[in-house]
């Protein structure tokens, strides 16, 4: 049995249309069909059916429409046949993966995203042309969609955008440039705002020496999108029109292959990025930011840093930008993941012998000194346009040896703090997701309408987050596996410290010993200071305040919030207060260091010794250490 959802939707079996005729009996099946192999809840479907004021007979007669279903299928699949099982909370439709469409489509899409990420822009295209085929840029067209089916729809189309937009990537990277200016044409009548794919346009006409029909698709959208939105084109599309005024090198089709350019046994210009988020949203204004310095510069290499609290997005942040920008480096995107974070950085030299042999080196050409393969490193890529990714760094000196000699190289860098200096680098420091951004993000993670309906929980659950991505996509991914569950229901259960933490912990996030690895680099009597500023129970204070706490001097306990402030540890805003400034202790921060709960048998604090063991569970402890070794 076939299920047909990319356009109108249809069940076949050898040949036999099974489609139900009655639209809410068309619309429970295309429901179970969507969520193939998993549960729909009786509420969901009845949520679904019925939206607005639903019937008191709505379960009996949901019931009924299952039965009618079972018949049909029964008739053409046998009476044994087990396709819709029902289960204590709802039911279930076990219908094979590549039996429906839906399927196929995204397995041909992620497939093409991974051949185009490697290079592979021919077997590519072929994955993205069949996945299109199946698209017609039309969900279920002829079911009446309720809110969950809606949010079905939503993503498939807008995934089918995306695929289009893959597709004319790969055939602008094969040389289909002129036949790709007529589909490109048609697809933007279709979808007039959308400005990838007028970017794709526009690097088409360029490619085919229509330069100045270039330049007029970008005023007409510019137009269009100012008339009709009030908006300005994006900034990538307002870069690419520069590039176009400029004959930018990058944007020319070369004949030659790449590997020509790096050596003579590469057979193709690395394109190591990882895969991006595919539900990756907000941070439009860092993505601005990025998006302006990573451009070969043809001037020196350009060096930015990515930093900021750990969990806080600076990988899945500086990726997104990455791949947005990477047709601006065609010969090569390096990546290196350095470990500072693990507890295990990668040995340099390591790095570098990687590059190499990537780029084309035997390994008797490598030789065994760092110094040496550094400098045959910026030998190998000194002509070339290219992009190096270095995540989770530590210090400069990590980065220095790395640094490509050529002008059109930029270095993107991600860590939660870099000791060291790097001149003529910019640094980016990410901050926590916006209140809005956050509820995004975690509607995006588990799915449906639904999440947005509880919008007062869902914002309660981000506070309690602090909006920290890591920590909201382990509860969205809580809220996914327990789709019966409404969001209020996770929000009490994650009301308190005690709470939170363990409902990170059943989503496999071992929130406190994440963040203690952030406490490494820290130098003793400051990580005492910061263990002592949590457990007792201050979020925002001054400077007078924290010595309070501490048992310092004001200008001893300043010194250590700035460096506590520069590790990410504490935030510093400016405030009306005769110290100047305030320093805010992030809310996942302020969990994993709350004191444990009393036990019920426990000697009196006097009576403990003051030792490191004891840091952890007494605030006096830690401030009396500190103290100590301040002094």
């Amino acid at each position: 049995m076939y299920f047909r959802a990319l356009g109108t939707f249809e069940v076949s079996h050898e040949g036999r249309i099974l489609t139900p005729t009655a639209p809410k009996q068309r619309s429970v099946l295309a429901l179970l069909a969507m969520h193939r192999g998993g549960l729909v809840p009786i509420s969901s479907l009845i949520e679904e059916i019925w939206p607005s004021d639903p019937p008191a007979s709505a379960v009996t007669t949901l019931q009924t429409y299952v039965y009618q279903l079972r018949r049909v299928l029964a008739e053409a699949l046998g009476e044994s046949n087990d396709m819709l099982v029902t289960k204590p909370l709802g039911y279930v439709a076990n219908i094979a993966a590549d039996d429906i469409d839906v399927h196929r489509f995204d397995r041909l899409v992620e497939s093409g995203k991974k051949e185009l990420a490697a290079g592979n822009a021919q077997q590519a295209s072929e994955l993205l042309h069949e996945a299109t085929g199946l698209w017609s840029g039309k969900v279920l067209c002829d079911v009446h969609r309720g809110p969950l089916l809606e949010a079905h729809a939503a993503r498939l189309n807008e995934a089918g955008l995306r695929a289009l937009v893959m597709q004319a990537e790969a055939d602008l990277q094969i040389g289909r440039h002129h036949e790709l200016v007529g589909e490109l044409r048609g697809l933007v009548t279709k979808h007039p705002w959308h400005e990838g794919l007028y970017a794709k346009l526009i690097v088409a006409l360029y490619r085919c020496e229509r330069r100045s029909q270039a330049l007029e698709v970008y005023h007409e959208v510019r137009r269009g999108l100012a008339d009709e939105l009030g908006i300005d084109p994006s900034p990538n599309l307002r870069q690419l029109y520069q590039a176009v005024l400029g004959d930018a090198p990058w944007l020319r089709f070369d004949t030659a292959p790449k590997a020509a350019v790096l050596t003579r046994s590469a057979p193709v210009a690395p394109a190591q990025l990882p895969a991006d988020l595919a539900d990756f949203c907000g941070r439009e204004d860092e993505l601005a930011e990025l998006d302006r310095f990573l451009t070969p510069d043809s001037g020196s290499p350009r060096v930015l840093t990515v930093t900021g609290m750990a969990g806080v997005g600076k990988t899945a942040l500086a990726l997104h930008a990455a791949h947005a920008a990477r047709a601006r480096f065609p010969d090569a995107q390096l990546y290196a993941h350095l470990g500072a974070g693990t507890g295990r950085p990668v040995a340099t030299a390591e790095v570098l012998r990687g590059f190499l042999r990537d780029l084309g080196a035997t390994p008797e050409e490598l030789p065994s000194a760092q110094d040496e393969l550094a400098r045959m490193f910026r030998t190998r890529v000194s002509r070339m346009t290219g992009l190096l990714f270095l995540d989770d760094a530590r210090t400069a000196d990590q980065i220095r040896p790395l640094l490509p000699g050529g002008p059109n190289w930029t270095v993107l860098v991600t860590g939660r703090r870099l000791t060291g200096s790097l001149p003529g680098s910019h640094d980016l420091v990410v901050e926590p997701l916006r209140t809005d951004d956050g509820i995004a993000l975690l509607a995006g993670v588990i799915g449906g309408p639904g999440v947005l309906q509880e919008r007062p929980a869902v914002a309660g659950l981000v506070e309690r987050c602090g909006g920290l991505p890591i920590a909201l996509r382990a509860l969205g991914e809580r809220l996914a596996v327990n789709r019966h569950w409404p969001v209020g229901k996770l929000a009490l259960r994650a009301a308190d410290h005690g709470g939170l933490l363990a409902e990170l912990q059943e989503a496999d996030l071992d929130l406190r010993g994440y963040l203690h690895r952030s406490f490494d680099d820290l130098a003793p009597h400051d990580r005492g200071a910061l263990i002592a500023l949590g457990r007792a129970g201050v979020d925002r204070f001054g400077t007078a305040r924290a010595a309070e706490v501490l048992g310092v001097d004001a200008r001893t306990c300043e010194d250590t919030l700035d460096r506590l402030a520069a590790a990410h540890l504490l935030h510093a805003a400016p405030q009306r207060e005769p110290d100047g400034l305030q320093y805010v202790l992030h809310p996942l921060l302020r969990a994993v260091l709350a004191p444990a709960r009393p036990r019920a048998v426990r000697r009196p604090p006097h009576i403990l010794p003051v030792r490191r063991a004891n840091v952890a569970a007494h605030p006096t402890a830690a401030a009396a250490l500190y103290a100590r070794d301040v002094a």
